[in-house]
């Protein structure tokens, strides 16, 4: 049985496949994290000296949610409960998780999201979607290792991401990893390096399918 925070998805992905069977008519999705946001911080949102014209115009032309409950203040927990959209416990994950270079004794060196829990990005692809990742996972502890369930285990067909932040330093960075595959130093800066992945893959993927 789904559950029930994921049948509204699953049902709504099922209504547009049985839709779509002569013009695919489905939406294509686009999901913007930013890491460390306080609600604060933007300008659409009040703040009085930083500028961010470009998310403000996405926010003109949309919906700006102005009551609302994040699933966890910290960055693992709070990742986790948008991929599901369960209580991040209930998934495995309770906390900040940091990389398993040394045994922890609370054992946060342990730490990932379930094997068996299902995604939105799981569904999505099961609908017929292409799926891609690009930036950030911190989803686990064990980052591009078979101890521990990896992006490509919960429903993304392409991904380029980091355990946690770029390092040693977001220019060069050396920890990004291509589909379980380590690209050493990245000439570039990581904010720039995860924007042209993602626009690469736009540009590439199949656009007969929904992304």
């Amino acid at each position: 049985m789904l559950r029930p925070i994921l049948f509204f998805v699953a049902l709504a992905l099922a209504y547009w496949s049985a839709h779509s069977v002569h013009a695919d008519t489905r939406p294509n999705i686009v999901v913007l994290l930013c890491d460390d946001l306080g609600y604060g911080d933007l300008q659409c949102y009040g703040h009085p000296h930083i500028k961010t014209p470009n998310l403000d115009k996405l926010a003109d032309s949309g919906i700006r949610l102005t009551d609302f409950y994040s699933a966890a203040p910290v960055c693992s927990a709070s990742r986790v409960g948008l991929l599901t959209g369960r209580s991040p416990n209930r998934a495995g994950v309770y906390d900040w998780i940091p990389q398993a270079t040394t045994p922890k004794p609370d054992a946060r060196d342990q730490v990932h999201m379930r094997a068996d829990e299902i995604t939105i990005p799981h569904l999505l692809r099961q609908a017929g979607y292409s799926t891609c990742l690009a930036g950030k996972w911190h989803c686990n502890s064990r980052f591009n290792s078979p101890a521990q369930p990896q992006p490509g285990n919960f429903g993304f067909d392409h991904w380029l991401a980091t355990q946690n932040n770029a390092a040693p330093s977001h220019k060069r960075p050396q920890n990004f990893v291509r589909n379980g595959e380590p690209l050493g130093e990245v000439d570039a800066f990581s904010c720039q390096f995860v924007v042209d992945e993602a626009i690469g893959w736009l540009d590439t993927v199949d656009h007969d399918k929904p992304f």
